[in-house]
């Protein structure tokens, strides 16, 4: 393909083309630049063949192609992500990071058992201060747990055993989630049936979510320790470096996203 002499039509033209598309990423920029000069520069050679001059078969392939605005417009309506299609990497999104955090919350109860086991059920959780039980609920938890002694050890007891095993089940549950998402992305690799939403914005979402939870629950499980003595801190302390560690594994991501540019 030899070169148009000067191309000035075409270069102006391209030119347009990279002002519209700006904010493409520099390999999409590139990409559509290059197809656009190689169509542009072959309609050219074909009108210099029937006989324009350089500049007349330049003029003419450019206004074949229409307006560089309008070529712009015409991709970003190509790239648009269907609403469909949205909806779709929102609920796979929702189905990976609610099996993590289903996961997490499963291993923060297998640290609450362990709080129960090296320092008893009341390091895990307690009756409030000012709290009253009611007498039957009293009777129920005394009736569960004979041995309690008195309705105040059997309410702890019941809790402590809630904490432990509804935890254990949400991280049953959560593993369940990832498994069903793994087996979801192996079937549609081929078709990118079920995408994600981009890795910047699942990150994103999973720092603010899981760092939130870990702020919050470690506020709680220090001021159990201030003001009770430790007492039922256990139930938050468990809970609270499992999300902290998530949000620092998430905010790595989120980090290394940030500094390769990458979506």
């Amino acid at each position: 393909m030899t070169e148009a002499g000067g191309g000035r039509p075409i270069e102006q033209y391209l030119d347009e083309l990279v002002t519209a598309l700006s904010t493409r990423r520099p390999r999409q920029l590139r990409h559509l630049v290059a197809e656009t000069e190689a169509h542009l520069r072959d309609d050219a050679e074909a009108a210099m063949a029937d006989g324009l001059s350089v500049e007349e078969a330049e003029v003419l392939a450019v206004s074949r192609f229409g307006p560089a605005r309008e070529l712009a417009a015409a991709d970003d309506a190509r790239m648009a992500t269907p609403l469909r299609e949205v909806v779709r990497q929102v609920a796979t999104t929702a189905l990976l990071l609610g099996g993590i955090a289903g996961v997490a919350i499963g291993i923060s109860g297998a640290l609450a058992a362990l709080i129960r086991a090296l320092a008893g059920t009341r390091a895990l959780v307690d009756v409030a201060p000012g709290q009253a039980l009611s007498a039957g609920d009293c009777a129920r938890w005394l009736a569960a747990d004979p041995g309690a002694g008195s309705c105040r050890n059997a309410a702890v007891a019941d809790w402590a055993t809630e904490t432990v095993v509804y935890r254990l089940a949400a991280g049953v549950l959560g593993l369940l989630c990832v498994l069903v998402y793994t087996r979801l992305r192996r079937r549609a690799a081929s078709s990118s049936r079920w995408p994600v939403l981009p890795a910047t914005v699942t990150n994103t979402i999973a720092l603010t979510a899981f760092g939130a939870a870990g702020v919050w629950t470690l506020g709680l499980g220090v001021d159990a320790v201030a003001a009770s003595s430790g007492h039922g801190s256990g139930q938050w302390l468990s809970a609270a470096p499992v999300a902290l560690s998530a949000a620092a594994v998430f905010g790595l991501r989120l980090l290394g996203n940030l500094r390769r540019g990458t979506a």
